[in-house]
């Protein structure tokens, strides 16, 4: 009796055992990626009703299904009816606009980009969406508001900045109405003086770009017309020429409703009764963000440290992302931190932005060679492999949305790339 005791009692230890390695095993595969999800902080700057709250609507509306590209965008909840209500007021003839920010007010997104890993839908890449007031840098803040001084913080820290141009301030301009005009300049001013000083990459966006169909036919000349007056404003010219030797500087035309949705008469904006509301080039504003952040973060490291990614990459596909994460070492990312601080500022690239990149310099293998070398993988190497593969399908689809887009308008890249002997 004493000796089937035993046995009962090491078989039930076996199984605990088994069982906890198990739940250990698990734990590893579910951890999410190594080095984190790369999270990138977008903060937009536009005056009261220049488009901020409908260019935000629309991006989420085009991306908020996989479609064919393979990655969808998602938000909180309590964001995701905030957005709808937002979209139905816009896009019902029968509604006034959507309220847009007011002075002192800020919102904030999450935008987590979803796509397949392993099976699973999961989050790749997340991206923090701030939008501020423009009167925050035009007027005088209030006595004893630290409004002000949290934008221009938000500006320095940001991993990309986002203009947004009135469109409806450039057709006042065109027509030669003079409060149009000093609108423009001022918003232009305050966005000018406040992105001078920062390293990150800048997307100028012309919101209610079919307020402008009547410039041109063709939406590249139209965008040149559009882009030789801002050229002529004083101090865009300045801007551009002196980030063009450092970083990436972008001028994208959107329309948050569509070519035939709304009508200007009267001074006024006003929506068509029968119009068809069909948002048009919205994601492009979001879609250059991770190709911009990224290139920069690889134009601004030293030979050296470029070459250690590299290496790293190639020891990624001989162990795995777990172990060439190890590998690489605490020595190397504070090394490769402090460059990136260095030539961006400190805090706009984080170590998970590193891996990020780490994953897009990777060899691509053929399917063959992937299948026999996840085979090989333990499991927790496996699913940060499957996490590896993700991200890089995700930055190659933006990367090929943003070569589009050049395609499409090559007057929409206003400098960038000319960085030492890259």
């Amino acid at each position: 009796m004493g000796v089937v005791l035993l046995v009962l009692v090491l078989v039930l230890l076996v199984v605990l055992l088994t069982r906890r390695r198990r739940r250990k095993r698990t734990a590893a595969v579910l951890a999410g990626p190594p080095g984190g999800v790369p999270a990138f902080r977008i903060v937009t700057l536009g005056l009261q009703g220049s488009g901020k709250t409908l260019l935000l609507t629309g991006i989420y509306r085009r991306l908020q299904t996989p479609g064919d590209r393979g990655f969808y965008l998602r938000v909180p909840h309590e964001q995701l009816i905030e957005l709808n209500r937002w979209y139905r007021k816009a896009a019902d003839v029968q509604e006034e606009w959507p309220r847009g920010t007011t002075r002192g007010e800020l919102r904030e997104f999450e935008f987590s980009v979803m796509a397949d890993v392993g099976g699973a839908t999961e989050p790749v890449v997340k991206l923090g969406y701030l939008e501020y007031p423009g009167e925050l840098l035009t007027d005088p803040d209030a006595p004893g508001s630290t409004a002000q001084a949290t934008l221009l913080q938000a500006i320095a820290g940001a991993d990309a900045l986002v203009g947004i141009i009135d469109g409806f301030r450039l057709l006042q301009a065109d027509q030669g109405d003079q409060r149009g005009t000093l609108m423009l300049e001022a918003s232009l001013d305050a966005m000018i003086n406040a992105m001078l000083p920062v390293r990150s990459p800048i997307v100028f966006v012309i919101t209610k770009w079919d307020l402008l169909d009547h410039l041109h036919p063709d939406e590249n000349e139209r965008l040149r017309i559009v882009r030789d007056r801002l050229m002529a404003t004083p101090g865009f010219a300045d801007l551009v020429k002196v980030h063009s030797a450092r970083r990436i500087v972008r001028l994208i035309p959107v329309t948050a409703v569509g070519h035939d949705f709304a009508v200007y008469a009267d001074g006024v904006v006003r929506k068509k009764p029968e119009g068809r509301f069909r948002p048009g080039n919205v994601e492009a504003a979001l879609s250059v963000v991770v190709p911009d952040i990224l290139r920069q973060t690889e134009l601004s490291l030293d030979r050296a440290t470029r070459a250690e990614l590299l290496a790293a990459a190639q020891r990624r596909m001989r162990m795995g992302p777990a172990e060439a994460l190890r590998t690489l070492g605490a020595h190397f990312t504070a090394h490769a931190a402090r460059v990136l601080a260095s030539a961006l500022g400190a805090g706009l690239v984080a170590e998970s932005g590193l891996m990020l990149l780490l994953d897009t310099l990777g060899p691509r293998d053929d399917p063959a060679e992937r299948t026999d070398r996840m085979a090989r993988l333990g499991e927790a190497d496996r699913m940060a492999e499957h996490y590896v593969q993700a991200r890089r399908r995700v930055v190659g689809e933006l990367q090929r949305q943003v070569a589009v887009l050049e395609a499409k308008l090559p007057v929409s890249r206003l400098g960038g790339d000319r960085w030492g002997d890259w």
